[in-house]
């Protein structure tokens, strides 16, 4: 059964707390998971008596990721029971970050257990005191945590997080790296030129070039033609492709170059950003 009793002072089960289910929801920043439960007074002990629930969440089935979540907090308070064998719903709160729901599938086999571990205070007689509450392990089938997943739209997020580069390997990656950081500045300041001709100096940094060294679109063109000759007689590796994929993000950044702001918007610069990271990443000097 997925309940929990209440015990206040020495009275034991004097209200129960059922859960009744599990939904998502997405908020600024963060997804939630929230749980309902129905509480019952069960006993005179808990009737007339505002209660406040919180406490935290664990998961588990997630092999050595199992544990700890985050805290649980009552949506709205405090929950009453005005009196014996009345009946009321509240909802516990978890908020969850991206990362937090990337581990939970890269280790999730089929349903998932979660852990909730639930602690209380009530108010008597003009005091709060703690009341004994306690622990329940609820299980979510595959089916209907796919269904939780839709509603955080959590595949709806778009969120790449890298391992900085390590600025040592060259001297090439170093000045690129540099203006890299800057291009993330002024993506915050929301200068979307200055964004791309930041990230147009690092990819032209990463070979020893400057910007306007490498920006004849007969270049880039050329340079795809004798790759395919090669690939054409042997086998081409990463390193000679990520070295197109380079010329190409640079060649588009060259529009950045132009100090018409208007030319250059959010989805240029946040989709470039993505892409030079990711090229930056791996990169072999």
């Amino acid at each position: 059964m997925n309940e929990i009793w209440v015990h206040i002072g020495a009275t034991n089960n004097a209200a129960r707390l059922e859960l009744k289910s599990a939904h998502g929801a997405s908020g600024l920043g963060v997804m939630q998971l929230r749980f309902q439960f129905e509480a019952s007074c069960r006993h005179d002990a808990s009737a007339q008596r505002p209660m406040w629930f919180e406490g935290k969440l664990s998961a588990h089935d997630l092999g050595s990721s199992s544990g700890y979540l985050g805290r649980l907090v009552v949506e709205s308070s405090p929950v009453t029971l005005h009196s014996l064998a009345a009946t009321t719903t509240f909802t516990l709160v978890a908020d969850l970050d991206h990362r937090q729901l990337q581990i939970i599938e890269e280790h999730r086999t089929g349903a998932i257990t979660f852990n909730l571990e639930v602690t209380g205070t009530a108010m008597r007689e003009g005091n709060l005191e703690r009341i004994g509450v306690g622990s329940i392990e609820y299980e979510i089938n595959q089916s209907n945590w796919a269904a939780i997943l839709e509603q955080m739209q959590y595949r709806r997020l778009l969120l790449i997080e890298l391992d900085a580069p390590d600025a040592n390997r060259s001297v090439e990656l170093k000045v690129a790296l540099d203006y890299y950081r800057d291009a993330e500045k002024q993506y915050l300041k929301q200068e979307w030129r200055l964004t791309v001709e930041a990230l147009r100096q690092s990819l032209a940094a990463l070979v020893g070039k400057t910007a306007d060294e490498e920006d004849e679109a007969a270049d880039v063109e050329a340079a795809f033609k004798t790759l395919r000759r090669e690939a054409n007689k042997t086998k081409v590796g990463y390193a000679p492709r990520a070295e197109q994929v380079r010329r190409a993000l640079k060649f588009m950044c060259d529009l950045g170059a132009h100090p018409e702001t208007a030319e250059t918007i959010k989805a240029h610069a946040y989709s470039i950003l993505l892409m030079t990271g990711g090229l930056l990443h791996e990169w072999q000097s």
